[in-house]
């Protein structure tokens, strides 16, 4: 690729000789601004950003200064394929606050969540944008438990001052894109210095319409649980990476790895389901699927009957239980970081929604039943019923990575 970009017309560079450089160090850094060039035109940004001189490939937060930072990380926003939440956001970036106009007779829905370096990431397991994006799915995931569509979002970093100013902007770049999949755009946020552990966050808002938000309340005995995906399969790749770093590269486990990295709310799902009216209750189960489906249950004042037989199949999170030495349900119902849904679906809407879930290419399994009586039991394939722990994620007892 570097060959392609002699005749850069994003960054102004011709290539090593004319520019008289000659050591590989140089030649390495002037690589490097090619593949942030080809990085912005390969996601598909729109109006591609200078990507810099040579000078200024080096450059960190405390050569450049707050308020150019910002002027960059602004400028690195794409405009989302739905121009509804651009439309509605009368001022972004760039003054004392953001003003949104909600659409009317639509609620407003809101979320935030904050990533800490050594707490929710390693900076060696995963790059820039995909850290942005995955901050971004995060949010997105608990929208989507709410069947909210995404709209306006706030990006609040804290770094230290011999961060890399290139990082950042790829960071942002990430939150934008992943936002601008589903129609939502970055409306503003904050910037602070830390001498400590860096951290970033994002409030994201969305709407729905008034009074038909997904709540975890709703839940009915005789309903249906469903759940996308297969959860398990991040935290099974934090397992195998926390305990061989060279895991992230075997392509044994190349699934669980991406699971991890480059996971995808279930945005598009939701939003489609809330109009067939067939589900009536959801939960994000990113702390965990025995946990986030227990509270769900005591919200909805209901129990939760497994079957263990029916549970979705997954061939690579079973050899990863088998290579951490864990049982599978361990993996499958424990800790993780999984951004998947659980929904309690109306007997009636079962084959629907399997219908709708295959049309978007989004995996779904029915799983069990809610019923009257509480607790969360599993039902295995020899007809054993045995409580279901509600283990799950707390920050306040978690070790690190």
């Amino acid at each position: 690729k570097f060959s392609m970009w002699r005749t850069c017309g994003i960054c102004g560079i011709t290539g090593p000789a004319r520019l008289g450089l000659t050591t590989w160090r140089e030649r390495g850094a002037i690589l490097r601004v090619a593949q942030s060039a080809i990085f912005q035109l390969e996601n598909d940004e729109p109006n591609p950003k200078p990507c810099g001189s040579f000078r200024r490939m080096n450059e960190t937060l405390g050569d450049l200064g707050e308020f150019e930072l910002i002027r960059r990380l602004v400028g690195v926003a794409p405009v989302p394929t739905d121009a509804t939440a651009a439309g509605q956001l009368v001022l972004g970036s760039g003054d004392d606050a953001a003003v949104m106009r909600p659409r009317p007779g639509h609620d407003l829905v809101v979320t935030t969540d904050t990533f800490v370096d050594r707490v929710h990431f390693r900076r060696d397991w995963i790059d820039a944008p995909q850290l942005g994006a995955r901050l971004a799915e995060a949010n997105l995931s608990d929208l989507a438990a709410m069947a909210a569509e995404p709209r306006w979002a706030l990006v609040s970093l804290g770094a230290r001052r011999e961060h890399a100013v290139e990082d950042l902007v790829a960071i942002q770049r990430g939150i934008a894109l992943a936002l601008a999949r589903h129609g939502a755009v970055i409306a503003g946020g904050n910037l602070t210095a830390v001498s400590g552990d860096e951290w970033l966050t994002l409030t994201l808002m969305g709407e729905c319409l008034a009074g038909k938000a997904w709540t975890r309340a709703g839940a009915r005995p005789g309903q249906l649980i469903a759940v996308t995906g297969s959860p398990g399969r991040s935290g099974a790749n934090i397992g195998l990476a926390s305990r061989d770093a060279a895991a992230l590269g075997d392509s044994r486990w190349a699934g669980l790895v991406a699971a991890w990295r480059s996971p995808r709310a279930r945005v598009e799902l939701a939003r489609t389901l809330e109009r067939t009216g067939w589900v009536s209750a959801a939960i994000d189960i990113s702390d965990g699927w025995a946990s986030d489906l227990a509270r769900l249950c005591e919200a909805s004042g209901v129990g939760a009957r497994l079957a263990g037989e029916i549970l979705p199949n997954d061939v690579e999170l079973a050899a990863a239980a088998r290579e951490l030495g864990e049982p599978l349900d361990e993996l499958r119902f424990g800790a993780s970081d999984d951004y998947e849904l659980v929904l309690a679906v109306d007997p009636a809407g079962r084959e629907g929604c399997l219908s709708i879930a295959a049309q978007l290419d989004i995996p779904l399994t029915f799983v069990g039943v809610f019923s009257s009586r509480p607790g969360v039991v599993l039902k295995d394939a020899s007809g054993g019923v045995r409580p279901l722990a509600p283990a799950g994620y707390d920050h306040f007892r978690a070790a690190r990575p």
